[in-house]
C-alpha cells in the first residue's frame, strides 16, 4: 500500500544518466529497489518519449540509482509567477510507480477477424457487446482482458496493476469499469496502475457518486479516464496521472490514439483524450495528463448517450463540478477542452432521477420573463503548458481563476461566450499567461481581471467571420488592474480580425472594442 503512487522530478535528468532526484522521499512514498517506474514526456505538442526503468537502489538523500541511462531528456522546471511569489507552477515531468502485489494479467493480446450481423450496442457506433462487428473501418478487433461491475452492487479495486486489458472494436471492455451502477457512493478505483490497454483505461458509465484517484495509466490507448453516457454526475476523479510514452507523429504508434472504436472523438487520432466526458457535473480535482493528442475534453454531444438517457440529458446545460488543480502539457491539440455549447444552467438534474432533466424547460436560456438561466462555473488553478490551444469554442459563465497558462501557441483559445450570470464577474481572474497568444471571443462584454501577461499577445474577435461559428463581431474586452510584461522581441500587445482583407472601401463588422475598468481609468487619466 503505497503513501503515493506517483511524484514529479526535482531536477532535470539528463540524456545517459542514470539517477534522478524526486520532489517526494520515494522511501516515504513506499517506493522499493525493484519497482518498475515510468516517466513522462516533456516536450511539446505530443512529440516526446516516456522511458520505464527500475529501481536499482534508493540513497539516503532520496536519490534513486535507475537500472539503466535515460535516453531522453526530462525536465523538472518550477516556475515561479511574476505575479505572485507564491505562487509556483510545476512544470516538472511526472514519475510514475507501476509496481503493485496484486496484479491482473492475461494472455497476450489476440487478433480476431470480424463478422457480420452482430446486433449494435448502441444504434450508429457501429460496435457490438456480442463481439467483433464489421463494418468498413473494423475488419479485426484486438481481445485482452476485461473487468466490470454491472447494474448494481459495489466494485472496490485499489493497489492493483492492471495490464495486457481492454478489447479494442468490442463493446463494454475496458480495463477498470463502472457500469450502470447508479449511484455507487462505496465505488472506488485506488492507487491502480494500468498498463497496456487496447481500448480506455477507466470506465465511468451510468454511474454517479464514485471515486477514481490516484490512479496512474500509462500506455493506454484510447481515452483513457473515460466517463461514457452524459448522466453521469458527482464522480470524483482525481489525483490520477496519465502519461503516454510515444509521439503522435510516429507511423507505427501514432501516440496513444486507436481506431476502430465506437467513439472517434475520444479514441482516435480525430481528438484522443486523455480525460473525456460528456458530462461535466464530475469533480476534477489535481489530475495530471502528458504527450496525449488532448488533455481534458468535456464534449457536449446532445441529449443523453443509450436508450435509457436519448433525450433525457441537457448536456450542454449541465452545471460544471469542481475543476480544480488540474495540469495538461505537451499535447498536440488541447489542454484544458471544452467542445460543444455550453452554456451551463440552473436545471432540475439530480441522481435521483439517474442524471435525467425531468422538466426540459429549465434547460432553456431564458425564464418566462426573459430572466436569464446561467449557472456560473471556474477552472480553478489549472495549469496549462507546451500545448497548441487551451479553451472552448462556444461556452459562457466559465470563469478562468488563478489559470497558469504557459507557452501555448494559444494561451487561450475562445470562440464565443457571454456575459457572466450577475453582468460583472470577470472571464479570467488572478490568471498567469506568458509566452504565447489569447485568441479571444467574438461576443459579450469579456473581462480580465487582476491578471498578468508576459510576452503574451490579445488577439481580438479571432473567429468573427470564419466558418459558421462566427456571428456578433463587435464584442467589449474590459481590463481591470491587468499587469504587462514584454520584451524586446515582441512585436505587438494586441491585434484584430484579418480573416477578411478588402478594398480600403469595404466594409467589416469585425472589430471590438478595449476599454480599461472605470477604476484603471480615471488612474489614467489623473
Amino acid at each position: 500500500n503505497m503513501e503515493r503512487t506517483w511524484s514529479l522530478l526535482s531536477n532535470v535528468l539528463k540524456v545517459g544518466s542514470s539517477s534522478m532526484k524526486l520532489l517526494h522521499d520515494p522511501r516515504l512514498m513506499g517506493w522499493m529497489v525493484g519497482d518498475r517506474i515510468a516517466i513522462a514526456p516533456t516536450e511539446k505538442n505530443s512529440a516526446g518519449w516516456g522511458q520505464d526503468f527500475r529501481i536499482e537502489s534508493i540513497g539516503e538523500d532520496g536519490t534513486v540509482k535507475l537500472d539503466r541511462a535515460a535516453n531522453y531528456e526530462f525536465k523538472a522546471t518550477f516556475k515561479v509567477a511574476s505575479s505572485d511569489e507564491k505562487v509556483v507552477a510545476t512544470m516538472s515531468a511526472e514519475v510514475v510507480n507501476m509496481k503493485r502485489n496484486i496484479v491482473i494479467t492475461g494472455d497476450d493480446f489476440s487478433h480476431v477477424d470480424a463478422v457480420d450481423g452482430l446486433e449494435e450496442a448502441n444504434p450508429g457506433e457501429r460496435t457490438s457487446v456480442s463481439g467483433c462487428l464489421k463494418n468498413n473501418f473494423r475488419s479485426k478487433c484486438t481481445y485482452g482482458l476485461h473487468t466490470a461491475q454491472m447494474l448494481g452492487g459495489v466494485m472496490k479495486i485499489v493497489n492493483t496493476r492492471v495490464e495486457k486489458c481492454g478489447q479494442r472494436g468490442v463493446e463494454g471492455k475496458y480495463c477498470l469499469h463502472f457500469h450502470k451502477l447508479d449511484e455507487c457512493p462505496d465505488c472506488l478505483f485506488r492507487n491502480n496502475a494500468i498498463e497496456s490497454s487496447q481500448q480506455r483505461g477507466i470506465i465511468v458509465h451510468g454511474t454517479h457518486l464514485t471515486t477514481v484517484e490516484n490512479n496512474v495509466l500509462y500506455n493506454v490507448r484510447g481515452a483513457n479516464v473515460y466517463t461514457e453516457d452524459g448522466n453521469e454526475m458527482h464522480n470524483k476523479i482525481k489525483y490520477n496521472v496519465v502519461i503516454c510514452p510515444f509521439p503522435f507523429d510516429d507511423e507505427t504508434l501514432g501516440g496513444c490514439t486507436i481506431p476502430g472504436t465506437s467513439n472517434l472523438n475520444a479514441d482516435t487520432s480525430d481528438n484522443q483524450a486523455a480525460f473525456y466526458s460528456r458530462a461535466h457535473t464530475n469533480d476534477m480535482i489535481g489530475n495530471r495528463a502528458a504527450n496525449t493528442f488532448n488533455g481534458m475534453f468535456n464534449q457536449a454531444l446532445g441529449m443523453g448517450r443509450g436508450a435509457q438517457n436519448n433525450g433525457k440529458v441537457c448536456e450542454a446545460d449541465a452545471r460544471l463540478g469542481r475543476f480544480d488543480g488540474n495540469v495538461f502539457h505537451g499535447h498536440k491539440r488541447f489542454g484544458t477542452y471544452t467542445l460543444g455549447n455550453n452554456y451551463p444552467k440552473v436545471t432540475d438534474q439530480n441522481t435521483s432521477t439517474n442524471g435525467h432533466n425531468t422538466n426540459l424547460a429549465l434547460c432553456s436560456g431564458f425564464d418566462d420573463d426573459g430572466s436569464t438561466r446561467g449557472a456560473p462555473g471556474s477552472f480553478n488553478n489549472h495549469l496549462d503548458y507546451d500545448n497548441v490551444f487551451v479553451g472552448h469554442y462556444m461556452a459562457g459563465d466559465y470563469q478562468y481563476q488563478g489559470h497558469f497558462s504557459h507557452n501555448n501557441l494559444n494561451l487561450l483559445y475562445w470562440k464565443e461566450t457571454k456575459n457572466m450570470e450577475d453582468g460583472c464577474s470577470a472571464h479570467i481572474k488572478n490568471g498567469h499567461y506568458e509566452e504565447g497568444n489569447l485568441a479571444l471571443p467574438d461576443q459579450a462584454s469579456f473581462i480580465i481581471e487582476d491578471t498578468y501577461l508576459a510576452n503574451a499577445v490579445l488577439e481580438a474577435n479571432h473567429h468573427c467571420t470564419v466558418g459558421q461559428t462566427g456571428l456578433l463581431c463587435m464584442p467589449q474586452y474590459i481590463l481591470h488592474n491587468v499587469k504587462f510584461q514584454a520584451s524586446s522581441i515582441l512585436s505587438r500587445w494586441l491585434y484584430f480580425n484579418n480573416h477578411v482583407r478588402g478594398d480600403h472601401n469595404y466594409v467589416q463588422n469585425d472589430g471590438g472594442i478595449f476599454s480599461l475598468s472605470p477604476r484603471d481609468a480615471k488612474i489614467v487619466m489623473e
